[in-house]
Formats: structure tokens, sequence, C-alpha cells
């Protein structure tokens, strides 16, 4: 008989909730600041000091209280370990959106060990929200200074994609003939907390491109804790994927990855 995975740590977990907190209300704190500085990075991408404080700050506590694990960031070089554990910060998921004073970027720190994703925290300062997942202990909704067991995340239940809700991102990266099957069978809606909204059942699916390993980490953890199945657009393991994302709540994966099949 195959050996169980073992679950994450409650303890970690609750002190990962903790340090994502702490380091959002950083973000929070500079979203309002009246100036806002801006380094462009050699692949184009852009960074602001907060990025850089965020890091810093969630870098120096996982470098007190877990020093032999890995440390992997946006906007620092890595640090290797030698634990066999390592750590993924995304300071500012969404820089642009902070850059130009639009509430909807996130605080990300996922753990990965050698039984693979093992925790996983993702805060929206704005909104006081923070979601949570810890392998075999469930994924969370928290407000304000809330602690675990808070309300439990859950996908939705339905099974016809017709009428189904998805959150599609970056309309301009997709084929026409998929937006066009996408408006006949389903309910195509913008990409706005997105994830938070098919945690709740309020989304059926999510289809994202462009992203990198930083902002997907937290992402199979959440869903798949939730009850839901996260891919890329061909069905493989999403953080070895495409770049490409494929979320639902488990009952229409297959059904989407067909419709998008059919539409490439």
């Amino acid at each position: 008989m195959a050996a169980m995975t073992p679950p994450a740590s409650a303890d970690e977990l609750d002190q990962a909730i903790g340090l994502v907190r702490d380091a959002a209300r950083l973000a929070a704190d500079a979203f309002h600041a009246s100036t806002r500085e801006v380094h462009h990075k050699p692949d184009g991408s852009v960074a602001t000091p907060t990025d850089l404080a965020v890091e810093d700050h969630l870098r120096e506590h996982l470098r007190r209280h877990h020093p032999h694990d890995g440390v992997t960031g946006e906007e620092r070089p890595p640090h290797t370990g030698t634990s066999g554990r390592r750590w993924i910060i995304d300071p500012i998921s969404g820089t642009h959106d902070f850059l130009h004073r639009v509430p909807l970027y996130s605080v990300d720190l996922a753990l990965e060990d050698a039984h693979g994703p093992a925790i996983a925290v993702t805060a929206l300062p704005a909104s006081d929200l923070v979601t949570a997942a810890g392998r075999g202990l469930g994924a969370w909704l928290l407000t304000g200074d809330q602690r675990l067991p808070a309300s439990p995340a859950a996908v939705s239940t339905r099974t016809d994609l017709a009428g189904a809700v998805v959150c599609v991102h970056g309309l301009a990266a997709w084929p026409t003939t998929l937006i066009t099957a996408l408006h006949r069978q389903c309910r195509p809606r913008d990409g706005v907390h997105s994830v938070q909204r098919l945690l709740t059942g309020r989304a059926d699916a999510i289809l994202a491109t462009g992203l990198a390993y930083e902002d997907l980490a937290c992402l199979p953890l959440l869903v798949d804790q939730a009850g839901g199945r996260v891919t890329d657009t061909t069905g493989r393991p999403v953080l070895s994927g495409d770049g490409t994302v494929l979320v639902t709540n488990g009952h229409l994966h297959d059904q989407f990855l067909a419709l998008i099949g059919d539409n490439r």
C-alpha cells in the first residue's frame, strides 16, 4: 500500500496567515502614499519599493524562523536552503493595479515540500480578506484578524457547462473562436477577484494566461482543498504547464478542456 501524503502543519499554516497579514498591512499603507516610484526590470515588468519592502519583510521572517528552507521571490535572488522545503513569495501580485491605485492586488505566500504544495496564503489588503489552505487541512476564508478555523472555502456544484460563470483574464490573448464559444455556452465575466469568487461558489471556472510561477504557486492547493481542479489549458499540471490556467469546480473541468481544445 502506498504511503499517505502527510498533512501540512496547522501551526505553520496559522503562522503563515499572520505573516502574510503583516505584509498586507505594509502594502496597504504604501498603497495610499502620494507618490509612486517605479523600477523597470530587464524582462519588461515593473516593481515598486513596496514590492521590495514586502518581500524583504517576508524573507526576514522566514530567515529567522525557517533558516534551512529555500526561498524564491519575484524581486530578490533565490535562497536555495538545505531542508528540501521552499517558500515562494509574490510580494505584490498585480503591481500595475497597485501603481494605478486599483485595489485589486494581493500578497501571496506558498510553501512546497517533498510532497508538493503544502501551504498557500493570499491576502487582499483592500478587502481585508485572507484565503488560506494547508494540505489535508482544508481551505479557508478569513476576514479581519479572524483565526482558524474560519469559513470553509468550497467550489460550486454545477455540472452543466451551459450557463456556467467563467472569469476570463486577458480577453485579447484568446482566440476569437474561443471567446465566441464561451459567450454562446457560458456566462463570461471579468477576472476581478476571480479566485475568491470561485472558492466561494460565485464562479464556476477561471481562464487565464501569461502568469509566472510566483503568480501560480498558491493556486493548486487553494483550489484542491476547496474541492476544485486546476491545470493548464491542455490538461497538464499548472505549475509545469505552458503558462495558461484553467481552474474549475472540478465537475466542469473536462468539459472546459474540450471546449478550449475545439477552439484553439
